[in-house]
């Protein structure tokens, strides 16, 4: 099957996608990672094919999916995972592909936290533990507070999840009043910041967390009253300050705006000149998923 990644990304922005097309999608998908070398498995996970395989798995994959093809190839990498063990960077791609074919709580690696390596284990964590945040005993001291910052794992995880479960489950009011939460808090993250050091937050684990927020719906819901002011405060300062997007505070605000945006309400001319790099193309895909009325 020819398959593109935006394809995958546009079936994961579905309300509730086809499950045959999710069976569809998933089998040339795990395939694509069983093939990668093993020493890119990594690399691989850290780019944006990453960041779309992630949000497959959050939005498309919750229940088994159907098909004869989609059991054989479960249980091909079944077995070539008992085969060659957890342990090992062959391993690390076989679980990484088994994924799309195990639900949430349908998967369990014993002492996972010894056998996998940090960068699995975070995405295993997420998908497996309720997005508990197991470490090595050999490990430095966790440093993590759960406190808003940019590098706090436990806040991080906090960002993606609850942009996740509201995204599955958008009734749930005490989810909604989480994220609500984070997102204001995120959004002063982001007015404190400089420029150049919030560049460097967005190539790093922000962005993806970042991005999934942006992406999650929850633009749709109406505002309290300490979200329309702080809302309306910077959209006054982007109309009102000469070549707003480029003044120092301008990007800030404009990440943070987006944050109160329903995805394909905020066009600019021009992106790739009025937008950092590192920010355009993330954009551009908020742009693509808006909902047609």
């Amino acid at each position: 099957m020819d398959w593109q990644l935006h394809q995958v990304e546009a079936l994961a922005s579905q309300p509730q996608p086809n499950p045959d097309a999710v069976t569809a999608v998933a089998i040339p998908l795990a395939q694509f990672v069983r093939s990668a070398p093993s020493d890119f498995i990594e690399p691989l996970l850290n780019s944006p094919f990453g960041r779309v395989f992630r949000l497959f798995l959050e939005r498309c994959c919750q229940h088994p999916l159907p098909g004869q093809a989609a059991d054989q190839l479960k249980q091909e990498l079944s077995q070539q995972l008992r085969l060659v063990g957890f342990q090992g960077a062959e391993g690390h791609g076989l679980l990484m592909a088994l994924m799309p074919f195990f639900p949430p709580g349908q998967l369990q690696v014993e002492d996972a936290p010894a056998k996998l390596p940090p960068w699995l284990l975070e995405l295993y964590n997420l998908r497996y533990q309720n997005g508990q945040t197991a470490t090595r005993a050999t490990s430095e001291p966790a440093a993590a507070s759960g406190n808003p910052s940019f590098s706090d794992r436990i806040f991080l995880n906090r960002m993606l999840g609850l942009s996740n479960l509201y995204y599955i489950d958008p009734e749930d009011q005490e989810i909604l009043q989480e994220l609500r939460e984070v997102r204001m808090q995120t959004i002063e993250l982001l007015l404190n910041c400089g420029s150049s050091q919030l560049g460097q937050h967005f190539t790093a684990d922000f962005g993806d967390r970042y991005w999934a927020m942006a992406q999650s719906g929850v633009q749709k819901e109406p505002l309290g009253s300490r979200e329309a002011v702080q809302r309306d405060e910077i959209q006054q300062w982007l109309s009102t300050t000469p070549n707003s997007l480029h003044a120092e505070g301008g990007i800030q605000r404009f990440a943070a705006a987006l944050l109160f945006s329903q995805p394909g309400s905020v066009r600019l001319a021009e992106p790739e000149k009025n937008l950092p790099a590192w920010f355009v193309e993330g954009y551009k895909r908020f742009c693509s998923m808006a909902v047609t009325a």
